[in-house]
Order: C-alpha cells, then sequence, then structure tokens
C-alpha cells in the first residue's frame, strides 16, 4: 500500500468492497453491484495543535475589552485608524463605513440582527443583500440606501480587481 501526507492528495485504494444499496430488512436480488474504493486520509491529516490551559482567544479578550469603558473606546480609536491607515485608499466601502464608527464585524451583526459571517460576506462583496438588509444597513451606519449603493459597488470593484 502507498501511503500519502496530505489531506488534499489521492492515494491507492486501501479497500476494494462490493455492496448492494438497499433499506435495511429488504431482501433484494442484485441485478447489478457496486464498486466503490475507499480511500483512507484519517492516518495521514495533520493533528490539531493543543490548546494551552487558560487560553484566551483574540474574540474573548476583545468581547471582554468591550465591557470596559476606556478600553471600549481605545478600541473604537483603533478601528478608526486602521480605517484611516490602511483602507483610506478604498473610499467608502461597509467595511470603511463601520471602522470609522469604531466597529467591530460582531458590533454591526448585533445592531443588524444578523451573523458576524453574513456582516463578513458583506464587506467582501460576495452577499447579495435584499431591500431589507440594505435599509438595516443603512438605518444602522447613519447613511442614506444611496450611499449604502455606492458603498457596495465600490467594494464589489475593489473585490474583483483583487480576484484578477
Amino acid at each position: 500500500m502507498q501511503a500519502t501526507r496530505s489531506a488534499s492528495a489521492s492515494s491507492a485504494p486501501t479497500v476494494r468492497f462490493e455492496k448492494v444499496f438497499a433499506p435495511p430488512g429488504t431482501v433484494v436480488e442484485a441485478t447489478s453491484r457496486t464498486r466503490c474504493r475507499v480511500f483512507s486520509f484519517e492516518d495521514y491529516t495533520e493533528p490539531q495543535p493543543q490548546v494551552p490551559a487558560k487560553h484566551t482567544t483574540i474574540g474573548q479578550l476583545a468581547d471582554k475589552w468591550e465591557q470596559d469603558d476606556q478600553r471600549r473606546a481605545a478600541l473604537a480609536e483603533g478601528r478608526q485608524w486602521v480605517a484611516d491607515t490602511f483602507y483610506s485608499e478604498d473610499g467608502d466601502t461597509v467595511r470603511t463605513l463601520r471602522l470609522r464608527k469604531g466597529w467591530s464585524q460582531a458590533r454591526l451583526a448585533t445592531e443588524l440582527g444578523t451573523s458576524q459571517s453574513h456582516v463578513a460576506r458583506i464587506e467582501r462583496g460576495t452577499e447579495n443583500l435584499t431591500i431589507e438588509t440594505c435599509r438595516k444597513l443603512s438605518r444602522t451606519l447613519g447613511i442614506d440606501l444611496n450611499t449604502l449603493d455606492q458603498a457596495l459597488r465600490h467594494q464589489e470593484a475593489i473585490t474583483q480587481a483583487q480576484q484578477k
């Protein structure tokens, strides 16, 4: 048997078997048999690193800091700095509008009544938004629908340019 050390690679089959597919307890006369190759990759995948005891994630730390007024203000100021320093050339996008308010994706998601991953897809320009979501987003960010439309179009253009 040939072994591989990558979960995304193929290897020679480890087992060949024949099986008739039917509901359990059903007696069937096989007219054809399905041949399957079974590959086992579990032995070759990289083990996940052990998380240290008393480990705190960045998200947990940020959530804790959001509870303190001084630290929340510092985080908001930091997000505004990120918008001005790293995304100033992007112009108005949902991401820059959010960062200028000093909000995290999680905060915007809470305000919208959605998930952080949904906000991330909106900011990447890969989400097709409903008019109701657009209304909520414009109200939450304090902008009109025309400004939101321009921000979404701008984000789509940036995403398409990055994919080339």
